[in-house]
């Protein structure tokens, strides 16, 4: 039986950056710059920015006041919070059963499956439930996430010691799909010490393990950042980069575009796996909920745009493609540092590469402190065997993805199985994981956890608990408040009433949040 004493973070700065750097990972610098060129640069930043503003600070809002209410992780969390037994609950699990039904008659049956089970849990768990999904989809996502963690590690070491030689994107592309296919165990390799590091930054606790890697990795992450940027926009030919990036062309911003959006600044700020719900359970009472998730967010926003600043001006300078996909890190970018004049494209990619590194390794460990607090909470394990068993486990599966990135020759026997069963011709392992927690997971966890602050919980009860540190700032007229009449006695009745920062964020999450994020829902799953 475990005697620790639950920990907390040891002041603002320290939650600020823990929750930065679980939110800034590969989807900033790797994720958000390629997407930003598929979809016309400028127009689809600034439709990402109010995406951010309006629909992903009131989810993590919710999020982080689930958690520090409750002082649990997400399962423990949920199950402190709703009623003893709730309609609603149950009204979702009967849909989520006609789902799996409607899934097995296309002869989707694995997915059918799996809908029957999520619904099999509301009826049972309730709202509960969510909390219980949440970590299951944290634990697939860093099964798949720490193998990207493991190329760019390799990518690191290559970087370094001139292994990234390639004048022609083909080449590269070339170099890059070799060692996904042919060097399955070097990978494996690469993951354990991705995953050791990782495990690593959490063994020794909040205070001491999280919060003091982050004080010193985050400000790192921002500095090779910057220093990448210098050398990339001082490049011959690099304003052109600079200018697709930032300047706004509408006319090149489809519907899908604005959907893409949407999910990105859903994805970006890590919502819907329980992590920033097992952050803010450690978070002390006396601090201010709403103004560190403004830092949390302007951080992250911060590191997506520094990221294609990072990116595009070398690439425009090295007259490559912008619009390259997924493949713009391993493919494009080796070729872009290799042309640099001067002789150090090698020393670039190595710096771009560590900074890939960081942003996965905080991202990595946020993902499976998630699911060590789990354990710690729910059967009173200490924190090293409790850190130790979830190693283990994500590993172990990621192995999985180590052999199966591009494609499953390396997985017969699953490959036969996946085929039938989830109705998959194509992909790999990998994407099978992707699809299941990205297209579907995710969502429905975003989208239900709004629901349940909004209208089951309440967004009154969770309005105080918000309320508790601010001082009664959340609770200013918004018009006062931004006019510049704040204190001015004509307008001291109408202080705290109409438009406030709170209502706003009661009539997104309770009416606005659920119908953007089911919109999400519907774009990706009928791509």
């Amino acid at each position: 039986m475990s005697t620790e004493t639950r920990e907390s973070w040891s002041g603002k700065l320290g939650f600020v950056l823990a929750a930065a750097g679980s939110a800034i990972g590969l989807g900033n610098i790797w994720k958000f710059p390629y997407i930003t060129g598929m979809n016309g640069g400028g127009a689809f930043v600034l439709v990402y920015l109010g995406c951010i503003l309006l629909f992903g600070l009131p989810l993590m809002l919710c999020e982080i006041t689930i958690g520090r209410k409750t002082g649990k992780n997400p399962y423990g969390a949920f199950k402190a919070l709703q009623v003893k037994r709730s309609r609603t609950a149950d009204v979702i699990g009967v849909l989520l059963m006609l789902g799996a039904v409607s899934l097995a008659a296309s002869g989707h049956y694995g997915f059918a499956v799996i809908l029957f089970a999520a619904a099999c849990l509301f009826v049972w768990l309730g709202f509960a439930a969510v909390g219980l999904i949440s970590l299951i989809t944290a634990m697939l996502i860093l099964s798949y996430y720490a193998v990207v963690g493991a190329w760019i590690v390799d990518y690191v070491y290559r970087s370094f010691t001139g292994g990234l030689h390639f004048t022609q994107v083909s080449e590269a592309a070339g170099a890059f799909n070799h060692y996904l296919d042919r060097e399955p165990g070097r990978i494996a390799a690469e993951l354990i010490i991705f995953m050791v590091l990782t495990a690593g930054m959490i063994i020794f606790g909040i205070r001491k393990g999280i919060e003091r890697c982050s004080k010193v990795l985050m400000p790192l992450l921002f500095f090779l950042l910057l220093a990448v940027i210098v050398r990339g926009v001082t490049l011959p030919g690099a304003k052109e980069g600079i200018r697709f990036f930032l300047n706004p062309d509408f006319s090149k911003l489809s519907i899908a575009g604005v959907l893409e959006a949407l999910g990105h600044a859903f994805y970006s700020l890590s919502l819907g796996m329980g992590i920033t719900i097992t952050y803010g359970s450690y978070l002390r009472k006396d601090e201010n909920i709403f103004s560190t998730s403004l830092w949390i967010v302007a951080l992250d926003t911060l590191a997506a745009l520094l990221g294609g600043l990072a990116i595009f001006p070398a690439v425009f300078a090295m007259q490559l493609a912008p619009d390259a996909g997924p493949g713009l890190i391993f493919n494009v970018l080796p070729a872009t540092f290799y042309r640099i004049p001067g002789g150090m494209g090698w020393f670039w990619a190595g710096l771009f590469f560590l900074m890939m590194t960081i942003a996965a390794l905080t991202s990595a460990a946020a993902l499976l402190e998630s699911g060590v607090t789990f354990i710690m909470d729910q059967f009173k394990v200490r924190r090293v065997p409790a850190v130790i068993g979830t190693f283990l486990g994500v590993t172990l599966l990621g192995f999985l993805t180590c052999y199966s990135t591009n494609h499953w020759e390396n997985l017969p026997g699953i490959e036969h199985f996946v085929q039938n069963v989830f109705n998959v011709r194509t992909g790999s392992w990998f994407d099978l994981l992707d699809k299941l927690t990205s297209n579907w997971m995710l969502p429905l966890m975003g989208l239900l956890t709004v629901i349940f602050v909004g209208w089951i919980w309440g967004a009154r009860k969770a309005g105080r608990e918000l309320r508790e540190g601010t001082h009664g700032l959340v609770d200013e007229n918004l018009i006062t408040w931004l006019s510049g009449f704040r204190g001015e006695p004509r307008y001291m009745e109408a202080a705290n009433s109409g438009l406030t920062i709170m209502t706003l964020w009661g009539i997104l999450i309770r009416y606005i949040g659920p119908v953007v994020i089911l919109a999400i829902f519907i774009q990706v799953i009928t791509k």
